[in-house]
């Protein structure tokens, strides 16, 4: 159940901006490269206002769930409270500790509670 990134390639990007050059619209682009024309429009925008196709350095450690999978995680215990940490993961088809299990459950029952 976990997600995919879900960045467009360089190549990817590089092909809508040699499309874009040659004078195609964003709907015929994005047909081209099966990617939906929000997607087409926002590589071009960031490639005129920034001068740039690569991605920019992110900063810190990137989480190991993702906000979808935490509120599954905490889902999970709010229908029962027993079930053990293994079978969260198992179902999730991710490996991590139960000290990172734990933290995950108190920050989202924590804002639950807010």
């Amino acid at each position: 159940m976990a997600r995919s990134p879900k960045e467009t390639t360089i190549s990817f990007r590089k092909l809508i901006l040699f499309h874009h050059s040659s004078g195609k619209s964003v709907r015929n682009i994005s047909k081209l490269v099966n990617l939906s024309h929000s997607t087409v429009q926002y590589v071009i925008k960031r490639f005129k206002e920034e001068n740039r196709i690569e991605n920019k350095v992110r900063k810190g450690r990137p989480a190991k769930l993702a906000k979808r999978d935490q509120r599954f995680i905490i889902r999970k215990f709010v229908k029962n409270p027993r079930l053990s940490a293994l079978k969260v993961s198992a179902e999730l088809n991710e490996k991590f500790s139960t000290s990172q299990f734990h933290l995950k459950l108190f920050d989202g029952f924590s804002e639950q509670l807010d």
